[in-house]
C-alpha cells in the first residue's frame, strides 16, 4: 500500500494551546509511516473521501473508519480516521521525508475535534515544507465532518 521512505519527519501531537511544532528525523528502519504514494493516482486538486482509498476503493465511510486523500500533483495528503484517532500523513513527490501527526478525537468528533483535525493538516504540511525546503501548493479545506458519519438506525 505504501512505499518505502529514507527518513520520516514526525510532527508530534501537542495540545492546541501550544503552537510550537517539533520535527524529529526518524531513520527509515524505525519509521512506522510512509508517503501515501497511492494518492498520486487520484485526480489532482480536490479531496476524495471513502472507507478506503487505496486500491481504488470508493465505499462510503462508516463510523469505524474513513480515509480522505488529496493530490496536488506534487503533494499528497492522507487523513485517516480509525478507532477514535485521526492520523495525517503528507509527502512531496520529490522529497523522501514524510510529515506525520496523530490526534485522538473519539468515535464522535464534535466541532472542536473537527477544527483540531483541520489545524493538524495545516501543521503537518507546514512541517513538511520546512523539512523538504519546498513550498506546498494550497490545500483546500477538508470537510472533516464527512469522515464521521452517524451510525445507521437499527
Amino acid at each position: 500500500m505504501r512505499f518505502q521512505i529514507l527518513c520520516a519527519s514526525v510532527a508530534l501531537s501537542i495540545p492546541a494551546a501550544v503552537s510550537a511544532q517539533e520535527i524529529v528525523k526518524v531513520p527509515e528502519a524505525k519509521a512506522s509511516v510512509s508517503r501515501p504514494d497511492d494518492l498520486f493516482n487520484l485526480p489532482a486538486g480536490q479531496w476524495f473521501v471513502a472507507k478506503q482509498l487505496w486500491g481504488g476503493g470508493r465505499d462510503p465511510c462508516d463510523p469505524t473508519g474513513c480515509e480522505a486523500g488529496f493530490n496536488s500533483g506534487d503533494l499528497v495528503v492522507s487523513v485517516e480516521h480509525s478507532k477514535g484517532f485521526v492520523q495525517v500523513i503528507a509527502g512531496f513527490r520529490n522529497c523522501q521525508s514524510v510529515g506525520f501527526s496523530e490526534v485522538e478525537v473519539g468515535e464522535k468528533a464534535d466541532s472542536y475535534d473537527r477544527s483540531r483535525v483541520s489545524d493538524l493538516i495545516k501543521k503537518v504540511v507546514k512541517g513538511l515544507e520546512k523539512t523538504c525546503s519546498m513550498k506546498a501548493p494550497p490545500v483546500p479545506k477538508l470537510d472533516v465532518a464527512s469522515m464521521f458519519p452517524k451510525k445507521a438506525a437499527t
